[in-house]
């Protein structure tokens, strides 16, 4: 398989992988801040990312079905971009990163990154897939992240 190219069962791994970090980074965010809204939306986002996991499982059961398996598709150039750069820090950085007062800002401002970079990978996906169901739930996916995006810039404002 040439680089920069995915085969969906890939392509999901990845994308699976990417809400199980969210779901890390989110429960870790929230352990580490002390502003109750800060950690109410934090503890929120995580549990909306164990919703995405299993929505993705539920998808990879039939992922051969979804994508065309052409080597130059814009899904496996953008999953590429998503493995050189991952979407979230690694978890032994969060503690630092949510310390004191400007490290609510720090780690909203990493997921509002975050979220905006998952938005473009299910948006990507949806526009590729195949299948009318998995293209119904890869842009339910990515309103979520919207509706997450929006959430962390709301809160975002509040330590402005």
């Amino acid at each position: 398989m040439a680089q920069g190219s995915f085969n969906p069962r890939e392509i999901f791994a990845i994308a699976k992988e990417m809400e199980q970090e969210g779901l890390a980074f989110y429960k870790a965010v929230a352990k580490a801040v002390t502003d109750p809204d800060a950690k109410a939306t934090f503890l929120k986002l995580a549990s909306d990312e164990v919703q995405h996991v299993r929505d993705i499982e539920r998808l990879e059961e039939h992922a051969d079905d979804y994508f065309p398996s052409e080597e130059d598709s814009l899904v496996a150039q953008y999953v590429q971009g998503l493995v050189d750069t991952k979407v979230f820090p690694p978890l032994s950085e969060v503690p630092q990163i949510a310390a004191g007062a400007k490290g609510v800002v720090k780690a909203i401002d990493f997921g509002i990154g975050a979220e905006k970079r998952s938005m473009d990978f299910y948006a990507k996906t949806a526009g590729e897939s195949e299948d009318a169901a998995a293209t119904e739930t890869l842009n339910r996916l990515r309103a979520e992240e919207e509706q997450h995006l929006k959430r962390l810039t709301e809160l975002r404002r509040n330590f402005a």
